[in-house]
């Protein structure tokens, strides 16, 4: 539903400075059934090999459920509520464009957290249900000044993203172990309250420099810390470094999204810019198969380690067998993912203006460069991290266990219109 208030009587007297002015209302659902066929039955696979009889080395081909029946799997429903305006300023320069919206998904399709002792796969379920809010702005401005042409356009959003229900008695889904490196425990989960997929770890509180700075330290702490060793963050309170001082350490999902577009043109003369960037969220990383394997190669952050008192007070000492130190997760491994990237830049001259050709109309000569810079913090490769750890954790992202950066291109090109 919408009013264009502007076409209204009693708004003469602004339209000269806006020139447009509509709010508008939406509600809807789009339901969701992609996911593996035949959930509802539990389907035989025909792809094992068993021994039958006293010759073990003689196998033959057998059967065996694949997965578990879910006989009341249903569709999964997202439904929207949006309220917004269109409004347009000056002539029609400057444009605007804003939504706010609340976004619930129910009966969430996911598969279900399971033992591995119960032999056939786990079905997907309906695990309950994820709420989105948030806001989206939108900002134009056109105008030319002669032969001069101009433009630019910002976009913004802002997103909550919050579990609401799921279908167990714990309100948790585990996520998997051995994610982050071999022999580490979960690293995300999902669970009410919380964003889907955060981050789950120990807390850290610096390094011990020193013997003397263990025997002094007041806190909890590990009965055979070092010097060079964590300081691990009694959460709980409970004066004891234990499982229970587990939390979120961090949030895979921006708070904040934006673009960001810049265009000129004077006579035969073009340029394009778009950049883009996210902000609030954060990554976990990690480039080890083992957390302290001597033979594994690390980063160069490494050379930042903790070896000798005040050298560092952020990455323990190295040691050649596995250690709390590296092998808990921890916010060690969790890393700010701001970031603004130049997305593209174009730059293009149309010779055609001043070649006196009447069959061609256009030879525009350009060139591009996609990528061509990112500003941030994240020491890994590539801050746009896209991981996730398989179907059965689909609701898992911002873990880089390596991930592959995105290429720096350059493109030349011509356009001709005859």
């Amino acid at each position: 539903a919408g009013w264009a208030v502007t076409e209204e009587p009693f708004m003469e007297s602004v339209r000269p400075v806006m020139d447009f002015l509509k709010i508008r209302a939406s509600y809807g659902q789009n339901g969701n059934a992609k996911i593996d066929a035949f959930q509802y039955l539990s389907p035989i696979a025909y792809d094992a090999f068993y021994p039958f009889g006293n010759d073990k080395n003689n196998l033959t081909l057998g059967s065996y459920p694949r997965l578990k029946p879910n006989e009341l799997i249903s569709w999964e429903t997202s439904e929207q509520t949006n309220i917004g305006l269109d409004a347009s300023f000056l002539r029609s320069r400057l444009g605007l464009v804003f939504d706010y919206y609340i976004k619930n998904t129910r009966d969430w399709l996911v598969v279900a957290p399971q033992l591995a002792s119960e032999g056939a796969g786990a079905p997907f379920v309906n695990g309950g249900d994820i709420r989105n809010s948030g806001v989206e702005v939108g900002l134009t401005w056109r105008d030319e000044v002669g032969e001069f042409r101009y433009g630019a356009n910002v976009n913004f959003s802002y997103n909550k993203n919050k579990i609401t229900r799921l279908a167990n008695e714990e309100g948790i889904f585990h996520g998997p172990a051995d994610v982050l490196m071999n022999r580490s425990e979960e690293s995300f989960r999902a669970q009410v309250g919380y964003p889907i997929g955060y981050f789950y770890g120990y807390s850290t509180a610096g390094i011990f420099q020193s013997q003397e700075h263990i025997d002094s330290y007041e806190g909890a702490k590990l009965p055979d810390a070092r010097p060079g060793d964590v300081i691990w963050v009694d959460y709980d309170g409970e004066n004891g470094i234990t499982s229970d001082d587990k939390h979120m350490i961090g949030n895979p999902y921006p708070d904040f999204r934006f673009g960001i577009g810049l265009d000129f043109a004077w006579r035969g003369l073009d340029l394009n810019i778009t950049m883009n960037g996210v902000m609030g969220n954060q990554i976990m990383s990690s480039q080890r198969s083992w957390p302290d394997n001597p033979k594994d190669n690390f980063t160069s952050e490494i050379l930042g380690r903790w070896h000798g008192e005040g050298t560092s007070n952020r990455l323990p000492r190295l040691s050649t067998q596995s250690h709390t130190n590296r092998q808990w997760v921890s916010d060690l491994y969790v890393y700010d993912g701001d970031y603004l990237r130049m997305q593209n830049i174009t730059l293009g001259y149309d010779f055609g203006q001043i070649i006196n050709a009447g069959f061609l109309s256009q030879l525009r000569v350009y060139v591009t460069a996609q990528n061509l810079f990112t500003v941030t913090k994240y020491p890994g490769m590539d801050p746009e991290v896209g991981y996730n750890h398989g179907d059965d954790y689909s609701w898992s992202s911002g873990i880089d266990l390596g991930f592959y950066p995105s290429p720096r291109t350059w493109i030349f090109g011509v356009n001709l219109k005859f």
